[in-house]
């Protein structure tokens, strides 16, 4: 679809459990290192070895100046020029329209053994009817779909100049926080487009993000499998997986159906990748790749590349997250978490370049939240979520302990009429001991498993463990108040005022009571209400300057 250069060898097909069949564009190799097989036909591009369909050892494709469609007039409106990149499923060509000289496009075609295929075929289309129907400067445009004399099918789509996101990457590692999140979030852009003509990607990858203009300009690429209405008929079928496991969102990886949130783990994994230099999982295959998408958390950010703002690595995992309602719920979301860490988009895009919208959108009169701001305000939290966690953890568990066995000691003493020997009190705290140990064992392990590596869970298992010690303490002590007032106004009990070693609970309540209540109305900065770890505000019919 555009001059591409030389990219990684596509994903081979890996059986009925993984069906990922890249499309023309997805990943496309140089001509002179594309590779066939002499037994199927399939074709794949250098780095393969034997075919993966039928372990047949490949040979090398025919050559350019083979290629009969080269200088071949289509439908007399199209003059093919030369061949400008083949992938695993068809070549793409450059082609002049024949009444308007100074115009040139790309010409996608399948080969011929894919356009036997009513599946390939139709994802072809797909693909053309996607891009078709979004009009929007970070999605590569189509102009036109037809069919080749041989009875191939092609597509005309714009011809861009400049290279794969994935090439950049392969180059250079990895990207500065300004220019990797500014590259994502036209991403994001081009995808919230798709997103509000009832169309999901499913193939986000950096083969598939292309940079032109000096790489101020984004577009997105090969819609081939993406899914068009989240409520009509799929292509594919539940438990069917398609797309590439290293940017697949879970529920796309079992099999599942899928909507918008699916693009935004992929994004997420995207930036991942641009940042850290390496993928979210590294495994020795695709299949065992899956499996890490299922059942693991990748690394942290900040644990990978220390430069990361911890901030902007909460908002990475929590669009990684493995529940898609734990995710942002849209792109636009997504986009607005992502603007304070990029620098202004219009000082990067060049005159030549289509402006678009680089703010996320505002409340009226309201100020867009720098990037210090942002950061500031949650990485207090982000630093403080997991000490924190553990410190919450050990006040909830001595909490428990301490009324546990006090439970115990007034049951005892209730029973036996008499107070506790030394031994029998010894004995009492191993009971306590016992009791809450397996609950302590399985808390710590889901802690470890499934909260730990992820900064969101963390922070929000934080959250529900700080209320629940603090909103206990405070009806113990409330109760303890309760007891002792009524003991002494009802029954007339006043010495139990005079000695504070019967009251410890009322000391407790006020103090507790006076931290919960300046926790639960602490205010928020404006930052933060817009921040990556709170939903952001509905946008008014203006927009903020």
């Amino acid at each position: 679809m555009a001059e591409l250069r030389p990219v990684s060898p596509a994903l081979p097909a890996l059986g009925p459990a993984l069906e990922a069949v890249p499309s023309p564009t997805s990943t496309v190799a140089s001509l002179d290192g594309a590779l066939h097989c002499p037994s199927c036909g399939a074709r794949y591009p250098a780095g393969f070895k034997v075919c993966p369909q039928d372990a047949t050892p490949l040979e090398s494709a025919p050559a350019e100046r083979d290629d009969t469609l080269v200088g071949q007039k289509l439908h007399n409106t199209y003059e093919v020029l030369r061949v400008i990149g083949e992938g695993g499923m068809g070549r793409v060509y450059e082609a002049r329209h024949l009444r308007l000289s100074n115009k040139r496009f790309a010409l996608k075609l399948l080969h011929p053994e894919f356009a036997r295929q009513p599946d390939v075929v139709t994802r072809f289309q797909r693909e053309a009817e996607a891009a078709s129907a979004l009009s929007h400067p970070n999605v590569v445009s189509v102009y036109d779909v037809n069919t080749a004399p041989d009875g191939r099918p092609y597509l005309v789509a714009e011809l861009l100049e400049g290279e794969q996101l994935g090439d950049l990457l392969a180059r250079r590692g990895k990207l500065p926080v300004p220019e990797a999140v500014r590259i994502v979030r036209q991403v994001t852009r081009a995808l919230a487009a798709a997103h509000d003509h009832g169309i999901v990607h499913r193939d986000i990858k950096p083969e598939n993000v292309f940079l032109v203009d000096g790489g101020n300009l984004v577009k997105v690429l090969d819609f081939g499998i993406s899914k068009l209405g989240y409520g009509s008929e799929k292509l594919t079928k539940t438990g069917t997986v398609m797309g590439t496991p290293d940017y697949m969102a879970p529920e796309q990886a079992r099999g599942d159906r899928v909507d918008s949130r699916a693009d935004i783990y992929s994004v997420g994994a995207l930036l991942y990748r641009a940042l850290t230099g390496r993928k979210p999982f590294i495994a020795a295959d695709p299949m065992a790749t899956l499996t890490a998408v299922l059942t693991q958390e990748p690394p942290r950010p900040t644990s990978v590349e220390s430069g990361i703002p911890l901030g902007l690595e909460l908002v990475i995992q929590r669009a990684m997250a493995k529940k898609p309602e734990e995710r942002y719920q849209d792109m636009r979301e997504f986009e607005r978490a992502l603007a304070p860490f990029a620098a202004s988009d219009r000082t990067l895009v060049s005159a030549g370049a289509p402006e678009v919208d680089a703010q996320p959108t505002l409340l009226e009169g309201q100020a867009p939240p720098s990037s210090a701001s942002v950061d500031a305000a949650t990485t207090w939290g982000v630093r403080f979520a997991r000490p924190g966690l553990v410190v919450f953890t050990a006040i909830g568990f001595l909490w428990l302990f301490g009324n546990t066995v006090a439970a115990i000691v007034a049951a005892l003493t209730l029973l036996e009429k008499r107070e506790l020997t030394e031994t029998e009190a010894h004995l009492v705290l191993a009971v306590g001991l016992a009791v809450l140990a397996t609950p302590l064992v399985l808390w710590v392990r889901h802690i470890a498993r499934s909260v730990w590596p992820s900064t969101p869970r963390a922070l929000e298992a934080l959250r529900r463990v700080k209320l629940t010690v603090l909103y206990s303490a405070s009806a113990y002590g409330i109760a303890s108040l309760g007891l002792v007032l009524f003991q002494t106004l009802i029954e007339h009990e006043s010495a139990r005022l005079a000695d504070p070693t019967r009251w410890p609970g009322s000391v407790a309540a006020a103090l507790v009571v006076f931290a919960l209540a300046f926790a639960l109305t602490r205010p928020r900065s404006k930052a933060i209400a817009v921040g990556p770890d709170r939903p952001p505000p509905k946008p008014s019919s203006r927009r903020g300057r």
